[in-house]
C-alpha cells in the first residue's frame, strides 16, 4: 500500500475508532493499530517493538519533539499484511546501496520504501523501514549476537538509563554485575538486556577503517563530533555548515577527531559533510556523508540591566565584543588538555540558560544568550572547569572582567563578570583551580557567572560538555 493511501486509511481508522481503547487495540483495519504509551517507553522502544521507525511515528501522529510522548497517549501505528518489516538507523560509513545488500533488496526497492528521491534524502541517523522479504530456502546459520552498549553520561543514574530503554533498575544491575546501583560512574559501559547491537552496513573507502558521527542527530547550539581511523597516517580536512573542520589527530595520525559547533540559528534539516584525507604521500581520498540538524528549542526571558550600565545594550557594543571574542577562539591547538566532561565553574545554582533569545529592559527580543548564568553570591570562587593556558584575561564592556582558557581542539572556556582575578596571561590551569571571584563587572543585572564554551569558533550549550565527553 503506497504512503498515500496509508495516509487515508489512518484518517478512516480515526473516525471509527472506539471511545474505550486498553493498551493495544486494532482498529477496523488490518493496516494500522494503536498503541497506548506505558511507563518507561519511548518512541525508540515503540518504534523496534513494531517493526518501524522513530520518523514514521512521529510523522503519522504530529508529533515534532520525539521524547515528548506521555503515558496514556495514544499512538497510530503502521503495520504490515505481507510480514513483519524491520527497522535500520543509518549509521555513520553506511550507504544506501550497503544497507540494501545487507538485507537482501536492490537500492531502488529500499529507495522507494522509505520515499527517498535524491541523496539529500539519505543521511546519518534515518530511520528505514525494510520490507520484509522472502525467507531463504536454507536458514541462515546462527550468528552470535552482540549486545548493545551504553556509556554512561555524568550525571545519569541506573534508574534514569533503565527508562531510556524500557528496562528496569533490576535487570540492569543484574546483566552488569551490579550490586549497588548508586555506584555507577561516568564512562562505564552497560549492556543494555534484551537489545542487540545494530548490524552495520559500512561502505568506507581505504584507507579508512572506522567512521562515527555523535550524536547521530546534531542539534542546534551543541556540539558534534566526528572521528575517524586510517590504516596508515593521514592528514583530514573537512567542510560542514559552511565552516572548516580542524583535524585532531592522535597515535601517529590515524585517529581522527573533528569537533563540530552548531550555530545557534542553524536551520533544521540535512546538510552535506564533507572530508579529505591526505597521506604522505600527497595521494587524496574524499568521502562524503549528510548529517541532520534538529531545532534547540531555546527559550525567551526577560532581562533587566542595571541602571548605570544601559550604555552597553548599544547593539555596537555588543557586535565589537563579539568580533574580539571570535578573533580570540578562532585557533587550534593541536595538543588536547581535557580528557573527561568538564567540571561546574561554580558551586552554585544554575539562573539562566544557554540559547534563551533575551528582551533587556522592557526592549525586544533580540539577543540571543551564548552562556549559561549561575546565581553566585559576590566573592564566590570561580573554578576551570578543565585544564588549559589562559589566552585572554582583561576588562571587557559587555563581560566585564575576562579569562579566557584555551583546552585544545579549538575549545575555550570564558569566564565573566569576575570582581578579582587570580590567572593572568600565558598561565597553565588545573582543572578544579580557582581562578577568579564572582563579581558584577559589565552587563549585568547583579553579580553571577556567565560561562561560555566556544568550539571551532561558535559558541555552544556549555552544559552539554558537563554531561558528555568529547575527547
Amino acid at each position: 500500500m503506497t504512503r498515500r493511501l496509508l495516509r487515508a486509511a489512518l484518517l478512516l481508522t480515526l473516525l471509527v475508532m472506539a471511545t474505550s481503547l486498553t493498551a493495544q487495540e486494532t482498529p477496523q483495519t488490518t493496516n494500522v493499530t494503536i498503541h497506548v504509551v506505558q511507563r518507561g517507553e519511548n518512541l525508540f522502544r515503540i518504534a523496534l517493538e513494531y517493526g518501524t521507525t522513530v520518523d514514521v511515528l512521529t510523522q503519522l501522529n504530529g508529533i515534532t519533539l520525539a521524547d515528548s510522548i506521555a503515558v496514556g497517549q495514544r499512538l497510530l501505528v503502521p503495520t504490515s499484511t505481507t510480514g513483519s518489516a524491520q527497522a535500520h538507523v543509518v549509521q555513520p560509513g553506511e550507504t544506501l546501496a550497503s544497507i540494501a545488500a545487507l538485507y537482501g533488496i536492490t537500492p531502488e526497492a529500499l529507495a522507494a520504501e522509505n520515499s527517498i528521491t535524491d541523496q539529500t534524502g539519505f543521511y546519518v541517523g534515518l530511520g528505514l523501514i525494510i520490507a520484509a522479504a522472502d525467507p531463504p530456502v536454507e536458514p541462515a546459520p546462527a550468528v552470535a549476537s552482540t549486545p548493545l552498549i551504553h556509556t554512561v553520561l555524568s550525571g545519569e543514574t541506573l534508574f534514569r538509563i533503565a527508562t531510556q530503554y524500557g528496562t528496569t533498575v533490576n535487570e540492569l544491575a543484574t546483566a552488569n554485575g551490579i550490586a549497588d546501583p548508586e555506584t555507577i560512574y561516568a564512562g562505564q559501559q552497560l549492556i543494555i538486556p534484551g537489545f542487540e547491537s545494530p548490524e552495520l552496513a559500512l561502505d568506507l573507502p581505504a584507507p579508512l577503517t572506522s567512521f562515527d558521527v555523535f550524536p547521530l542527530v546534531l542539534t542546534e547550539g551543541q556540539t558534534g563530533r566526528i572521528r575517524l581511523t586510517t590504516s596508515g597516517g593521514v592528514t583530514v580536512s573537512g567542510m560542514l555548515l559552511d565552516r572548516a573542520l580542524r583535524d585532531g589527530a592522535e597515535q601517529d595520525n590515524t585517529r581522527h577527531t573533528l569537533l563540530v559547533g552548531v550555530p545557534v540559528g542553524t536551520a533544521p534539516g540535512i546538510y552535506p559533510l564533507s572530508l579529505t584525507l591526505t597521506d604522505s604521500a600527497g595521494v587524496q581520498t574524499a568521502f562524503s556523508t549528510n548529517v541532520q540538524v534538529i531545532g534547540g528549542g531555546y527559550w525567551q526571558e526577560y532581562i533587566t540591566v542595571l541602571a548605570d550600565r544601559l550604555d552597553l545594550l548599544d547593539p555596537a557594543v555588543n557586535d565589537a565584543e563579539i568580533q574580539l571574542l571570535t578573533n580570540a577562539m578562532s585557533g587550534f591547538t593541536p595538543t588536547r588538555y581535557f580528557d573527561a566532561p568538564m567540571g561546574l565553574p561554580a558551586a552554585a545554582p544554575l539562573s539562566s540558560h544557554f540559547g534563551n533569545l533575551r528582551s533587556y529592559n522592557g526592549g525586544i527580543f533580540q539577543t540571543i544568550h551564548i552562556g549559561t548564568d549561575f546565581s553566585a553570591a559576590p566573592g564566590a570562587p570561580i573554578l576551570a572547569t578543565a585544564p588549559g593556558t589562559v589566552v585572554l584575561a582583561d576588562l571587557l564592556n559587555v563581560r566585564g572582567m575576562t579569562t579566557i582558557i584555551d583546552h585544545g581542539w579549538g575549545v575555550y572556556t570564558v569566564y565573566c563578570h569576575q570582581s578579582d582575578r587570580y590567572v593572568g596571561l600565558g598561565d597553565t590551569v588545573a582543572a578544579g583551580q580557582v581562578i577568579g571571584a564572582v563579581g558584577s563587572t559589565g552587563r549585568v543585572s547583579g553579580a553571577h557567572l556567565h560561562w561560555e564554551v566556544w568550539v571551532n569558533g561558535v559558541p555552544v550549550d556549555a552544559m552539554q560538555w558537563v554531561q558528555q565527553s568529547f575527547s
